[in-house]
């Protein structure tokens, strides 16, 4: 399905794993991607700072980060797991189904 621009040519309608993958970096991260590459990680973004908070180590990073998404979205996550692995678990999760990680 495709829906037409005001130019009169095709624009691709996003799925729903890049928009929620985009949801999930603007509300962690405070970030907007214009395109969002399916095999990014949160770790790619470890050079950003967090929405109201202070600067952080990378390992400070890496721990707030996973507790945010757990305490906002009610998954846990591998931070070197693809956006679009996570994305799908919270979709999964917010549609009631559980899922966990294997560790």
């Amino acid at each position: 399905m495709h829906q037409r621009a005001a130019s009169g040519k095709a624009v691709k309608k996003e799925s729903p794993r890049h928009a929620t993958a985009r949801r999930v970096l603007q509300h962690l991260l405070g970030i907007e991607l214009a395109a969002i590459d399916e095999a990014c990680a949160l770790a790619d973004f470890e050079g950003c700072n967090l929405p109201d908070g202070p600067a952080l180590t990378p390992m400070e990073w890496r721990i707030r980060v996973k507790e945010r998404v757990f305490a906002c979205y009610g998954v846990d996550c591998h931070i070197d797991e693809p956006l679009s692995t996570l994305a799908a678990r919270i979709e999964l999760t917010e549609r009631g189904v559980g899922c966990t990680l294997v560790h």
